[in-house]
């Protein structure tokens, strides 16, 4: 059975560098970017924190590649800043089409200090300042499920390789 698994976070928290390293994990695995896939849009670009219809847009290719890779054998890596509406309305869009598919939902989490000293570590333009705290509260907020986060604030990068084992291997990130 094939899988997608949402990698999900506020920003600087290290979505983009365990999505690519658990989709290394797979002999055959897709790399979905959200944030490639929003910045496609050029004339008219608005941030998708700021509109609702880009958000849209983005989570809709979002979807229409997933089901394409799935269809193709692919296990799915996305990576994106994801709230559990989103993840809802995504799971039901691949099961309507692929319903032989396993949705993973992580949420990648740090205390603030550590996700604003490894924001400050990303090259200058990829900074996201105080919208990483703003993603903070937005989650904070939301009253997710305990069992999809998974704090990573004393892991190291060198510990890189526990975290995607535990990542593939944990069932409490099923959805």
């Amino acid at each position: 059975m094939n899988k997608v698994i949402l990698i999900s976070g506020p920003a600087g928290v290290g979505k983009s560098t365990t999505a690519k390293g658990l989709a290394e994990q797979f002999d055959q695995s897709a790399y979905i970017e959200g944030d490639s896939i929003n910045h496609m849009v050029v004339g008219g670009y608005l941030p998708p924190w700021k509109s609702e219809k880009s958000l849209a847009l983005v989570w809709e290719n979002i979807a229409a590649l997933s089901i394409n890779f799935v269809k193709a054998n692919k296990n799915v890596i996305i990576d994106y800043v994801a709230f559990p509406e989103e993840v809802e309305k995504l799971s039901q869009r691949i099961f309507a089409e692929v319903p032989n598919v396993e949705i993973r939902y992580v949420i990648l989490w740090v205390d603030k200090d550590e996700l604003l000293r490894r924001d400050a570590l990303r090259i200058k333009e990829h900074q996201m300042g105080m919208r990483c705290l703003e993603l903070v509260t937005e989650f904070e907020s939301k009253g997710i499920d305990k069992r999809f986060f998974y704090d990573t604030t004393s892991i190291h990068t060198a510990d890189l390789e526990d975290i995607l084992l535990h990542i593939k291997e944990n069932p409490s990130f099923k959805y």
